[in-house]
């Protein structure tokens, strides 16, 4: 009941080890893939958790291992399912983004290893869209690393391989942790901070894809940095 006033919340009950920063994805096979991370704390942090049941039941499946203490970060990593059946996981990490890649649905995974993608050492966010396409919001262009600014979106036809039109989000230092969803219709909804210390904002942002590969926003709808 959580439109009620006062919602009523069933029994706690423990999923996994470690924290759950990204949200969860619906493989093809229908299973829910959580992604869960004991951090810089044990080697094969950056785990998959599956439901096979719509989350009744969890097992951890799989981990991918960063082998280098030193680069190890707070993992923050999200699964995409690949046009092949393959899952690619991208991993926050010192250097930026590291990725590993599971050929046999999250039981194995590669060691993680730099990715083609330049970044700071913070979150990021990817997912897929209902066109098939992927939308990947990060900061600074694509071969770009910049600091805690510069939040751009945009978006690859070929899973990763390459990608395209790029939407300046927010171009002011001190932005971080996107996060977003898209609509039935469409449109995609995203929040994120700024100055989480000082200043205390969340914003939001919505856009579509035309926005994207126009490089503003263009649809009827659509903004960005609106105050929440």
């Amino acid at each position: 009941n959580p439109d009620d006033d006062t919602p009523v919340y069933g029994k706690p009950v423990r999923i996994a080890d470690g924290v759950m920063m990204c949200k969860p994805i619906v493989l093809t096979s229908g299973e829910w893939a959580l992604p869960n991370s004991t951090w810089r704390e044990t080697d094969y942090s950056a785990k998959m958790t599956v439901s096979a049941d719509g989350g009744k039941t969890w097992t951890l499946r799989g981990a991918a291992n960063n082998p280098a203490v030193v680069e190890r970060s707070f993992d923050e990593h999200m699964i995409v399912e690949r046009k092949d059946g393959s899952l690619w996981m991208l991993v926050r990490t010192n250097y930026g983004i590291g990725e590993s890649v599971s050929s046999d649905r999250g039981k194995t995974w590669t060691d993680v290893t730099r990715s083609t993608i330049p970044h700071t050492s913070s979150r990021f966010f990817i997912t897929r869209l209902a066109s098939g396409r992927l939308l990947l919001i990060k900061h600074g262009k694509i071969d770009e690393k910049t600091g805690r600014s510069h939040l751009r979106a945009m978006l690859s036809d070929d899973d990763g391989k390459t990608w395209t039109g790029e939407l300046l989000l927010d171009e002011r230092a001190g932005i971080s942790y996107p996060d977003a969803q898209q609509l039935p219709d469409g449109l995609v909804r995203m929040i994120y901070d700024y100055n989480r210390v000082t200043d205390k904002e969340i914003l939001s942002a919505c856009f579509r894809e035309e926005d994207i590969r126009a490089g503003k926003i263009v649809s009827p709808g659509s903004f960005l940095r609106q105050r929440v």
